[in-house]
């Protein structure tokens, strides 16, 4: 009887053997179509990345494109608006400066040569010339001699001939 028993142990041991190979074959079957199916879904899930981002590069590219055209619009703006600033500029600079002259017994002078002498003396006496705030010129052609005062506070006197 026990080697009845045995034996039928053996066979139903054999049998769950045979049973758990078939599903573990079965299960690995089924492991490898789910492989399969997730190896797909992956190929398509990286097309579909690859398609939006070469769409996104695409509009990457439209949009370089109109900042570059902004930007070329900006440049010439700027341009514009320099040339009206130097033409500005250059009609201020072209405003007339009248040239004043002094005439006293056939003899001249140009004032503006009178106030140029001015500054010079000042400016020999050891003062700088970018401290001159204000100047005043009286001249006096019967003296044949120009008095200036610098600041207010400084005063000489120049040949006026």
């Amino acid at each position: 009887m026990q080697k009845k028993t045995a034996g039928k142990m053996a066979a139903k041991a054999a049998e769950k053997a045979a049973d758990m190979k078939a599903s573990v074959k079965a299960t690995g079957e089924k492991a490898a179509e789910k492989a399969a199916e997730t190896k797909t879904a992956v190929k398509e899930a990286v097309e579909k990345v690859e398609e939006k981002a070469a769409e996104v590069k695409e509009e990457v590219k439209s949009e370089e494109k109109k900042v570059a055209a902004k930007a070329e619009e900006a440049k010439e703006t700027v341009k514009k608006s320099a040339k009206k600033v130097t033409a500005k500029k250059a009609a201020e600079k072209t405003e007339l400066v009248p040239e004043v002259f002094i005439q006293f017994q056939d003899r001249e002078d140009v004032v503006k040569d009178v106030i140029d002498r001015a500054k010079e003396a000042y400016v020999a006496d050891g003062h700088r010339a970018s401290s001159i705030k204000s100047l005043q010129v009286y001249l006096k052609p019967e003296e044949a001699a120009a008095y200036y005062v610098i600041n207010q506070k400084y005063a000489g006197k120049v040949a006026l001939f």
